[in-house]
């Protein structure tokens, strides 16, 4: 192999590094990360990370707590989005119905897409009831794996293919809080059964969340819908809620269906 060759490979795997590194750090919002957790969690080496982390401060991608010493994502990655056109073609497709949702339910309508072994929560809309279920914000990365959202997801998928995503995330799930695999794919299993997942955020079991999965023609996940509020108003009213949420989810999939080069799951 030529001398080229090696330094191209080289130069590409930089860059997957540290493409890794920014989706990890997006996963914690300003929280941060530190740089012992990050190396676990990419099972990466600690100088490796630190070198690819000190390269990215330099170009603003990344900023480090001078306090806490955590990572986060710098103002770069803020500048560059501002130049981003949003899909306004594609939110009208799920606007009005989570607008209905938030509206019946007056509770939180979470919107969540796949991106490569995450979920991403592109949309949130706030009903009326008084208590806020506010569990993510616009934005928030986290492994497909947590959430009634992410596991409604995996639920249309093959059970190998879950399985295997399932198995990818083991490190960064257990980091969460979310140390028993098997319990859940037993969770995915069961929303593959019924057609919806319900789980209780893992800090706040106070809180319930129900959510569907959105399917293009083909049976795969496109999105997901998801209403959380806290656990009495969930399970008192699953039988209307459950309803509501089954068929905004078929006229969000049906918008999409007409929408060119739609398909928003990585």
């Amino acid at each position: 192999m030529s001398t080229n060759t090696n330094a191209a490979s080289a130069g590409t795997q930089a860059i997957a590094r540290a493409a890794a590194l920014l989706r990890a750090l997006a996963t914690h919002g300003q929280s941060g990360y530190r740089l012992a957790d990050l190396a676990r969690q990419l099972q990466m080496e600690r100088p490796t990370v630190h070198r690819i982390l000190r390269r990215l401060v330099e170009e603003r991608l990344v900023e480090q707590d001078p306090r806490s010493r955590r990572y986060r994502l710098g103002p770069l990655i803020y500048e560059l989005g501002l130049v981003v056109e949003p899909p306004a073609n594609l939110r009208e497709c799920w606007d009005a119905s989570i607008d209905t949702l938030a509206q019946h339910s007056g509770d939180t309508v979470f919107v969540h897409v796949t991106s490569s072994l995450d979920s991403v929560c592109i949309d949130r809309r706030e009903g009326s009831y008084p208590v806020k279920a506010l569990l993510l914000s616009v934005g928030r990365r986290r492994p497909l794996g947590t959430g009634a959202g992410s596991l409604a997801m995996l639920a249309t998928l093959p059970p190998g293919e879950a399985e295997r995503i399932i198995a990818a995330n083991t490190v960064r799930l257990h980091m969460l809080g979310e140390t028993d695999p098997d319990d859940l794919m037993r969770r995915i299993e069961q929303g593959r059964r019924d057609g919806y997942v319900m789980k209780h955020p893992l800090d706040m079991q106070e809180i319930l969340s129900v959510a569907v999965a959105v399917q293009d023609p083909m049976g795969r996940p496109t999105m997901a819908i998801s209403i959380s509020a806290l656990t009495y108003r969930i399970r008192d009213r699953a039988d209307m809620l459950l309803p509501l949420l089954q068929r905004e989810a078929k006229v969000v999939s049906a918008r999409l269906g007409q929408q060119p080069g739609a398909g928003l799951a990585g």
